[in-house]
C-alpha cells in the first residue's frame, strides 16, 4: 500500500468513531474553523454537473456526501449525461477525479464517446468523431500506429486528443462485473485513488440495480436494491465524496406516461437515501398531447430534447423541469439547456 495511501486509511479508522458518537454545536464550530484555516475547504465546495441551469437548481452542484439517483427509460440518455458528468468534473478542474464504474460498457467504448463528445464540443459539426469515423480510422491507420497516433497525426483531431488527455490521468474507468464488483469492492476502488487534500472525487455508477450483493445475504430484488443504494449513500458520507448512480425502472414505469422517482425498480429506498433525484424522458413523450396536435412539426423537433426534472433536491428547489438538446451522434448533452415552458402531462411530482 503506497505511504499516502495508508495514511489516509488510518485518519478514516482513527475518524470512524467521531462520526458514531455525539459531538457538542461548540465542537462542531471549531472543527469547521480549524479546517477551513488549514485550507481543508473541498467539502464546503459543491461540485458542479456542468450543466446549466441544473447548477443553479442545486445551489452549485452535489456536495460531499450527497447521493445522486438518475433515472429514466431505455435510451432517453443516462448514460451519456452520467459519462458527460464525469467528464464535466475532470475537465473543469484540473485538482478533481472521477470515477466511473460501468457495468454496460468497457473503458474502450467509453473512451470512443469521449473523443466523439470532445469533437462535437469543438464545433466541428459534419467533421466530428462518431463511432463510425473512430472505425475507420482505427482500419485505416498506418506507419504501424494505432488509433491515437492516428489522430494525433491529423491537425483538427490533434487538438481533440490534446483536451482529452488533459483529463484522462483524473479520470478512471471501471469494466465492471455483475458478478464481482459488489458495494464492497467499489470502496475498495474509491480508497485507491490517491488524492491531496482539497481534491474532490465523484463516483458514478452505471447503473445501480447491476451491483451484485454478497452470495451469503441471499436477498430478493428489493432487498438487494436497498442494501446496495445505502451502501453507496454510507460511502458518500463516510468518504465525503459524491455519488452519482444511473438506476433502472420497474416493469409499471416504463408504461406509464411520464416516469418518475417512484417508478424506478427499488422505489422506496432510491426516494429517502437520494439527496438529488433526477428523471430523464423524451419530451416528445411527456408534453400534453393537446399541444402535440397543432403543432405536429414542433412535436417532431421535441424528439431531441430530453426533459429533466429535479424531483427530489435537499439543497435547494425541487419540481423543477429543465429541457436540453440531446446530441445522441456525439454522446453529449448541449449543457446549457432551459427551463420547460410547454403544458407537461401528469404534472403531480410525488416527493420523497
Amino acid at each position: 500500500m503506497p505511504p499516502q495511501l495508508a495514511i489516509r486509511t488510518q485518519m478514516a479508522q482513527q475518524q470512524q468513531p467521531v462520526m458514531n458518537r455525539p459531538v457538542t454545536l461548540l465542537q462542531a464550530m471549531e472543527d469547521v474553523e480549524y479546517q477551513v484555516a488549514n485550507g481543508d475547504v473541498a467539502r464546503f465546495q459543491p461540485l458542479a454537473t456542468g450543466f446549466h441551469p441544473l447548477d443553479d437548481i442545486l445551489n452549485g452542484g452535489i456536495r460531499p456526501g450527497e447521493l445522486l439517483i438518475v433515472g429514466g427509460p431505455y435510451g432517453v440518455g443516462k448514460t451519456i449525461f452520467g459519462l458527460q458528468m464525469a467528464r464535466n468534473v475532470v475537465r473543469n478542474n484540473e485538482k478533481d477525479w472521477a470515477l466511473y464504474v460501468c457495468y454496460e460498457h468497457d473503458a474502450t467504448h467509453l473512451l470512443s464517446r469521449l473523443l466523439s463528445l470532445e469533437s462535437a464540443e469543438r464545433g466541428f459539426e459534419q467533421d466530428a468523431l462518431t463511432l463510425r469515423r473512430l472505425g475507420e480510422l482505427s482500419c485505416n491507420g498506418s506507419n504501424g500506429g494505432g488509433l491515437i497516433s492516428t489522430l494525433r497525426r491529423m491537425p483538427r483531431y490533434a487538438a481533440v486528443l490534446q483536451t482529452v488527455e488533459s483529463y484522462a490521468d483524473r479520470l478512471l474507468l471501471v469494466r465492471a462485473s455483475g458478478r464481482y464488483s459488489t458495494p464492497e469492492q467499489i470502496r475498495e476502488w474509491v480508497g485507491e485513488i490517491d488524492v491531496s487534500t482539497n481534491h474532490r472525487i465523484l463516483l458514478v455508477i452505471d447503473y445501480l440495480q447491476k451491483i451484485p450483493v454478497r452470495g451469503d445475504l441471499l436477498l430478493s430484488e428489493s432487498d438487494a436494491t436497498t442494501y446496495v443504494t445505502q451502501a453507496l449513500k454510507e460511502l458518500a458520507v463516510s468518504s465525503e465524496i459524491q455519488v452519482m448512480a444511473i438506476a433502472a425502472s420497474d416493469r409499471a414505469g416504463l408504461k406509464s406516461k411520464r416516469m418518475r422517482l417512484v417508478d424506478l425498480r427499488g422505489g422506496s429506498a432510491l426516494q429517502y437515501e437520494a439527496d438529488i433525484g433526477l428523471i430523464l424522458n423524451n419530451k416528445r413523450d411527456v408534453v400534453s398531447r393537446d399541444h402535440l396536435v397543432f403543432n405536429p412539426i414542433e412535436a417532431e423537433e421535441m424528439r431531441n430534447w430530453v426533459v429533466m426534472s429535479v424531483e427530489k433536491n435537499r439543497a435547494g428547489r425541487n419540481a423543477v423541469d429543465m429541457e436540453y438538446l440531446l446530441d445522441a451522434a456525439h454522446f453529449r448533452f448541449v449543457p446549457t439547456g432551459g427551463f420547460v415552458r410547454d403544458r407537461l402531462v401528469d404534472e403531480k411530482v410525488v416527493l420523497a
